[in-house]
């Protein structure tokens, strides 16, 4: 049994064409014409132009119209997808105009995003629009307008609806090579090598035989040089938790999200390549609400995590996030916590701070805004430039003198060499400890 779809509702604005107040003028200006001169042939003349608007006006009636618009849940950034606008109508529509406003993510490669087309009384009609994904993120399509004219082109009727369809836009497969790894490892089958002995894919030595040494593990060539039986061990493959954790409490104001952004693209950067060594990644989007995703493993997380790392966008709010308000009981000792922030409020900047002092894993890329800031000559902004400076140093101070690993992530720098710095400055930290 199908489910009926919704009854075609009346267009919002019906009004007469300006062809239609063209006719009527038309036909006034003969008859007075032909009547004040005294001249039936004007008359006769202006005669066809009466009977159109007659017809015209005996046969209209306004007609209905409902529109669905449907489009893709996801794609890939580049990707070409389609948009599609069901138009269904009872009372038949001999010209219907379709024009769907695309926002600057999304770009029609025909050129054009409109559609002309006629419908029967009693019929359902699709029309595909072609879009390009040009940029990652989530995108939707403005407003939808349907425009009706009758067979004459004497009336005129719109509507205009404002489809909620989202496009969940993910970006291209970053570098596999941008990947950290927790201090603690797990005793689960993963892609890091472990400092202990095992069996796994990584040399660790060649030793003489013991009892209990599996006989898969004996090397045969090393055992007929020495005369005696030797087995080669091996790094056993772990894998580590990862959570990122995302500052969007605060961005640079009328210029965007455009820290939060660049953070985004790191966070999916890392996600991507720790799921793929089958590390359990997780996400901590702390805003002016807390969304927290816990780590975990396998294609459908990944398609979710990517989504939810999408959807991330700047809540300003009065009050900046608390360290109270984080899922604590969920951060288990041994995961590895990278936050991305602007070092924009202080408040929220210095949650990892205070994660650290619990006794976490915690790391933080600063998110540099340096290429951000318009270049102004004004004393007095270039003064708050660097008052504003200042107090971003003092807080990246504060993280690092707490014990946080803390690196400055610029504009253009690839997210590789911030994750090697990490990974520097964790060996140093664990070596002088």
């Amino acid at each position: 049994m199908t489910t009926p779809g919704p009854r075609p509702q009346p267009f919002s604005n019906e009004q007469i064409s300006p062809r239609a107040l063209f006719i009527v003028g038309a036909i006034v200006f003969g008859l007075g014409v032909g009547v004040i001169v005294g001249r039936p042939e004007v008359i006769v003349l202006t005669s066809p132009l009466l009977i159109l608007f007659v017809v015209g006006v005996v046969l209209h009636r306004w007609p209905d119209i409902d529109l669905v618009v449907e489009g893709p849940a996801r794609c890939v950034e580049g990707d070409e997808i389609e948009l599609t606008v069901t138009a269904t109508t009872t009372t038949g529509i001999p010209w219907l105009q379709l024009d769907v406003e695309l926002p600057p993510d999304l770009d029609a490669p025909q050129g054009s995003s409109q559609a002309l087309i006629s419908m029967a009384p009693g019929r359902r009609t699709t029309v595909t629009f072609p879009v390009v994904a040009n940029r990652w993120g989530v995108s939707s399509p403005g407003l939808v307008s349907a425009i009706a004219r009758d067979r004459f082109g004497l009336f005129i009727a719109s509507r205009v609806i404002r489809p909620h369809v989202n496009i969940r836009v993910h970006p291209h497969e970053g570098s596999r090579r941008a990947l950290v790894a927790p201090a603690r490892l797990h005793r689960r089958v993963g892609a890091h090598g472990s400092r202990a002995h095992g069996e796994g894919s990584d040399f660790a030595e060649v030793r003489p035989w013991r009892p209990g040494d599996p006989s898969r593990a004996i090397n045969w060539r090393v055992s007929a040089r020495r005369g005696d039986r030797w087995v080669t061990t091996r790094h056993p493959d772990q894998s580590g938790d990862l959570v990122l954790l995302i500052d969007s409490f605060r961005d640079l104001g009328v210029l965007g999200d455009r820290l939060v952004q660049r953070s985004v693209r790191a966070a999916l950067e890392l996600a991507e390549s720790s799921l793929a060594v089958h590390d359990r990644v997780g996400v901590l989007d702390v805003g002016r609400t807390i969304r927290w995703y816990r780590p975990a493993l396998g294609r459908m997380h990944k398609a979710h995590l990517t989504d939810a790392l999408l959807e991330t966008h700047v809540e300003p709010g009065l009050r900046p996030p608390r360290l109270e308000q984080l899922p604590l009981h969920e951060l288990q000792q041994g995961t590895l916590i990278v936050a991305l922030t602007g070092l924009l409020d202080p408040g929220a900047a210095l949650l990892p701070l205070e994660l650290r002092a619990r006794g976490l894993e915690v790391a933080a890329v600063e998110v540099s805004a340096e290429a951000h800031l318009p270049a102004d000559s004004d004393p007095t902004q270039i003064l708050g430039q660097r008052l504003w400076r200042l107090r971003r140093a003092a807080l990246a101070k504060q993280m690092r003198e707490g014990g946080v690993n803390l690196v400055t992530w610029n504009e253009g720098q690839p997210i590789e060499l911030i994750v090697t710095a990490l990974a520097r400055r964790s060996v140093r930290r664990v070596g002088t400890s």
